[in-house]
């Protein structure tokens, strides 16, 4: 074993032996680990170390002390492990690693799933009839029953809501609530709404939102 993984394993054991959450890297050097490895390692030697174990995810640090190295270090589960179960000695840690990897039952094979047809997009073919319809002959009863301009535009908003490539039902079942409205009860309702009243609710039906 050379002399840094001598050092690292000390360390671990340091760490593990500690009860602080992160304790200080420099309280290894006066540490009963420290000496029970009779090591006298240098500042640069344990930063070495520190990020050597950092990198394999085995420690968790924070801060900046002495020679770049971390001002505090804490186990990570991982390191939990190798400290404890494995007396810091990374070797042994990474084998057992390697064993339960190839242990490890492959992961169930899931058979895919068939996807769902699209919805079929709705039809607002006669919604758009409707108010094309009230468009076209709203000049001829303003002029006898005078102002039309809500259900005018009403109607124009409908159509231009029904048209569209992605149309919103939510918008279009609203636009379209609001004429049958007009045409029922509004200025037109003894005119346009008596022609159109039953041509509107049955696009509504064709459509899904009557």
């Amino acid at each position: 074993m050379s002399r840094l993984e001598s050092l690292a394993r000390a360390f671990l054991r340091y760490l593990y032996e500690d009860d602080r959450f992160r304790p200080e890297v420099a309280g290894f050097f006066d540490s009963p680990a420290a000496e029970a490895a009779t090591l006298q390692p240098s500042w640069a030697e344990l930063a070495e170390v520190v990020r050597t174990l950092r990198d394999q995810e085995l420690i968790a640090t924070s801060g900046t002390g002495q020679q770049g190295a971390p001002a505090r270090a804490g186990l990570t589960g991982s390191g939990l492990i190798c400290a404890g179960r494995h007396g810091g000695d990374i070797g042994s840690w990474a084998r057992a690693q390697s064993v339960a990897l190839l242990d490890e039952p492959p992961a169930p094979v899931v058979p895919a799933q068939p996807s769902p047809a699209p919805a079929p997009s709705p039809d607002f073919t006669g919604l758009t009839r409707v108010a094309k319809v009230v468009l076209l002959t709203l000049p001829t009863v303003h002029a006898r029953y005078g102002d039309t301009a809500e259900i005018e535009l009403i109607a124009r908003r409908l159509r231009e809501a029904a048209r569209q490539d992605r149309p919103d039902p939510r918008r279009v079942r609203l636009l379209a609530y609001r004429l049958r409205s007009e045409l029922a009860t509004g200025s037109v309702a003894n005119t346009l709404g008596v022609v159109l009243l039953d041509g509107l609710d049955e696009a509504l039906a064709e459509s899904g939102l009557g």
